[in-house]
């Protein structure tokens, strides 16, 4: 376990807009996996475990040897808050590891234009600024201005904390949220 650095990627199975939407593929790999690959190739050794309540899902990162955090259902609904899967991640990797990881990422596998490069500059920049303060978060933001869900990164006091973040940094990305089948057909067009 990396005590720096844990991802926490939400890969719950049910999707209302798109049916099966983490696991659909891309380049041959299911979408979750596909991004914990390219997740796996970045240079700060991240500790990368997915978060599911999907026996499915389980079976998938048992095949392609990822970690797996199970989910309680409550969490895992389209009501449920993706913030409650990360602390509950969190949570789980304090109880079974005994460490609180430097940083947290949460990051989301509807998104998989993401690139490593892209996380370590975003990583850099988050390691250099408010560098004395305990709650500080990186969104990533598209070019519209607009935060996109690629990734997240939070000090794990930031996970938890019940109030807005004042120390809150952009990294801006290009990368498309897949929602719909048109956004899957667009972000295949742009990968392949």
């Amino acid at each position: 376990m990396n005590k720096n650095l844990a991802i926490i990627i939400p890969a719950r199975l049910g999707s209302k807009r798109l049916k099966n939407k983490n696991i659909l593929p891309i380049k041959g790999l299911p979408m979750f996996v596909y991004v914990a690959k390219e997740a796996q190739k970045s240079k700060n050794n991240p500790s990368i475990f997915i978060s599911s309540e999907s026996q499915k899902i389980k079976k998938i990162c048992d095949k392609y040897n990822l970690k797996f955090i199970k989910r309680p259902k409550k969490l895992s609904s389209h009501q449920a808050e993706k913030q409650e899967a990360i602390v509950h991640g969190s949570n789980f990797l304090f109880k079974k590891f005994k460490t609180k990881p430097k940083m947290i990422i949460s990051l989301q596998c509807n998104s998989p234009e993401f690139s490593h490069k892209d996380l370590d500059k975003a990583i850099n920049i988050f390691k250099k600024k408010f560098t004395n303060k305990k709650n500080k978060e990186l969104i990533s933001v598209g070019k519209d201005n607009c935060q996109n869900a690629s990734f997240r990164i939070m000090t794990y006091d930031a996970v938890f904390q019940k109030s807005l973040s004042t120390n809150v940094i952009v990294f801006f990305t290009n990368y498309i949220d897949i929602h719909t089948e048109r956004d899957y057909k667009k972000v295949l067009k742009n990968i392949n």
